[in-house]
C-alpha cells in the first residue's frame, strides 16, 4: 500500500472516486492532450474570477522542518510578508481539533499526541484588490511523531511547487545565492520561456529549493501582469502546481468539490522542450490543466507527464516537504455533501466538518494523487462545546 495510505483514508478514496467517475473518466484517460472532456475555458484563465462556493485561496499549507529557516527563505530573502512580529516567538501547541482531522493522514502515528508551530507568510498579489485578504504560506511544523522529509521527483504524481511572480528575478536569485540555496535550473542561472499559457510577455523563470526541498519557481513577467501588490513589492503574484496521474480524473474531482464554477482550460497538445527541462532538470512532455481559484487571482496548474512513475511514493501530512491547498469556503456543508455524493473520505474518522475554533470549521480530503485539498468556512456555524 502507499506510503501515506489507509483504506480508510487514501486506497478506498481514490478506488471509490475512480468508481464515481467510472466509465466516462477512465475512458478519457486514455484520451490524446486536445480531446479532454475537463477542460471547460477555450482559452487559459488571466485576472481574477469571482468568489462561489469557494471564497477565495486560503493558503500553500507547506509541512516544514524548521520554523526560523522557512522564514528567512520566504520572508526575508524572497519577499513575502509575515504576520506577526519577525522576532516573535513560535510556541509549540497541542491541537486537538487540528489533530482529529490529520488522525488518518499521519500513518501508523498517533496524530493526538503531535504538537505544532505556525506561522503564516501572505503572499503579495494574491488578492482581488489591494488591501484584500492575501493567500498564504502556512509554514507548519510538527513534532512528536515520526516523519522524513518527502522530496519526490517533479514529474512525480502527488509532487507539488509554488510559483512566484517577481518584480526582479535576477536580484531575489542573488540573495538566495549567497545563502547558498539549491537551484534546480541547469546552470543556476534563470532560462527564458518562449511562452507560458496565460502570462503573455517576455518570461525569465528560474528554479530553486526552499530549505526543506520544496521547489518554487520564481517567474519574472515583462510588461510585468496586473497585480494587487504594491509598487515596491518584490513578490507579484503566485501559482500552485500540482503533479497528477490521471489528468481528467482529477480535473472532474477538483471540479466537483470546488464547484461548477471552477473552470478549468487543457492545453491542446502535449508541452514541454529542451528549455523547459533545463528550467526544471525534468525532461519529458506534459499535459496542463489551469483554473482560477475562485474570488481571487491563484491559478491551480495540474501538470501529467506522458511517462510518469506510476509507483509514485505519496507523504505523511507531517512529513516536511510534503503540501496541502487550501480553499475558503462559503459554507462547508454543502462541499461535505459533496465529499459525500463522491463516497470520498476526509482525513477524519468523522468524515465531517470539524471546528478548529469557536466559529472556524475545516477538513481534508486527498486526491487521487495524496496530494490533500482543505476546505474552511468561517462564521457558518458555532461549535457547541465552545465555551
Amino acid at each position: 500500500m502507499p506510503r501515506n495510505c489507509t483504506m480508510a483514508a487514501c486506497g478506498l478514496v481514490v478506488f471509490m472516486f475512480m468508481q464515481v467517475a467510472t466509465p466516462q473518466a477512465m475512458a478519457q484517460s486514455s484520451r490524446t492532450a486536445g480531446e479532454s472532456s475537463c477542460g471547460t475555458l477555450d482559452s487559459p484563465p488571466t485576472g481574477a474570477a469571482p468568489p462561489e462556493d469557494v471564497l477565495r485561496a486560503g493558503h500553500l499549507g507547506r509541512e516544514i522542518g524548521d520554523t526560523q529557516d522557512i522564514i528567512h527563505f520566504y520572508h526575508d530573502l524572497i519577499g513575502l510578508g509575515i504576520v506577526g512580529s519577525r522576532e516573535a516567538p513560535h510556541p509549540f501547541m497541542v491541537s486537538h481539533p487540528l489533530a482529529e482531522f490529520a488522525e488518518l493522514g499521519e500513518g501508523k502515528a498517533n496524530a493526538y499526541e503531535s504538537v505544532s508551530s505556525v506561522v503564516l507568510l501572505p503572499i503579495p498579489g494574491t488578492s482581488t484588490k489591494p488591501g484584500g485578504p492575501l493567500m498564504t504560506i502556512e509554514a507548519i511544523e510538527i513534532k512528536g511523531v515520526a516523519s522524513s522529509t518527502y522530496r519526490p521527483s517533479m514529474s512525480d504524481p502527488g509532487a507539488s511547487y509554488l510559483k512566484l511572480i517577481v518584480s526582479d528575478v535576477d536580484a531575489t536569485l542573488a540573495r538566495l545565492k549567497s545563502e547558498r540555496v539549491h537551484v534546480i535550473t541547469a546552470g543556476g542561472q534563470p532560462v527564458e520561456l518562449p511562452e507560458w499559457p496565460g502570462l503573455p510577455g517576455r518570461i525569465r523563470a528560474v528554479f530553486v529549493r526552499d530549505p526543506d526541498g520544496y521547489p518554487v519557481e520564481l517567474m519574472q513577467v515583462t510588461p510585468a501582469p496586473a497585480t494587487s501588490a504594491s509598487a515596491d513589492s518584490k513578490v507579484l503574484g503566485a501559482r500552485v502546481a500540482v503533479v497528477v496521474n490521471d489528468l481528467e480524473a482529477t480535473c472532474r474531482m477538483y471540479r466537483h468539490l470546488v464547484g461548477p464554477d471552477f473552470h478549468f482550460w487543457v492545453s491542446p497538445a502535449w508541452l514541454g522542450d529542451a528549455t523547459y527541462a533545463k528550467l526544471t532538470g525534468t525532461n519529458g512532455r506534459f499535459r496542463l490543466a489551469m483554473a482560477l481559484v475562485p474570488g481571487s487571482p491563484v491559478v491551480m496548474e495540474l501538470i501529467e507527464y506522458q511517462h510518469h512513475n506510476r509507483r509514485f511514493e505519496r507523504g505523511y501530512i507531517q512529513d516536511p516537504g510534503t503540501a496541502h491547498f487550501l480553499f475558503m469556503s462559503r459554507d462547508d456543508d454543502v462541499i461535505i455533501g459533496r465529499v459525500h455524493d463522491a463516497r470520498l473520505h476526509t482525513l477524519s474518522r468523522s468524515n465531517a466538518p470539524v471546528f478548529i475554533g469557536p466559529t472556524t470549521r475545516s477538513f481534508f480530503v486527498p486526491d487521487p494523487q495524496g496530494f490533500w485539498l482543505e476546505f474552511m468556512d468561517h462564521d457558518v456555524k458555532r461549535d457547541p462545546a465552545a465555551k
